[in-house]
């Protein structure tokens, strides 16, 4: 990877957020991959996943965000698309992990609404 420099152009639209949680996902009628995002935006996410889903692959993503009102996690149901992917060694199992770049697609405006929300807390 080239380094950063002061020429380098930000391309992301979206601020992002950093922090660990788990997602689950599912392409079309295939086993649920569990994964863990590691960076959340509007326009979608990057995380680790137990299964390898190639690029242009749509999947079914399941964010478990915090309820504004309670803090209690709830369900947030959106479509992505694999833009890239990464196999990487599992250290803990062995097993390979697989680096995963999430672009969301067709959000509603309550969806885009609530992780706007979350994103801003």
């Amino acid at each position: 990877m080239p380094p950063v420099s002061k020429t380098t152009v930000e391309r992301r639209t979206s601020p992002r957020k950093t922090r660990s949680f788990e997602v689950q996902g599912r392409a079309d009628a295939g086993e649920l991959a569990r994964m863990t995002a590691r960076d959340l935006s509007l326009g979608g996410l990057y995380c680790t996943s137990s299964a390898d889903f190639a690029e242009m692959t749509r999947l079914a993503i399941t964010l478990m965000l915090p309820d504004g009102r309670s803090g209690e996690p709830h369900p947030l149901d959106l479509q992505a698309v694999v833009v890239r992917r990464k196999e990487v060694n599992g250290a803990a199992t062995g097993r390979p992990r697989f680096e995963l770049a999430l672009f969301f697609h067709a959000l509603t405006d309550a969806q885009r609404s609530r992780l706007a929300s979350f994103l801003d807390s």
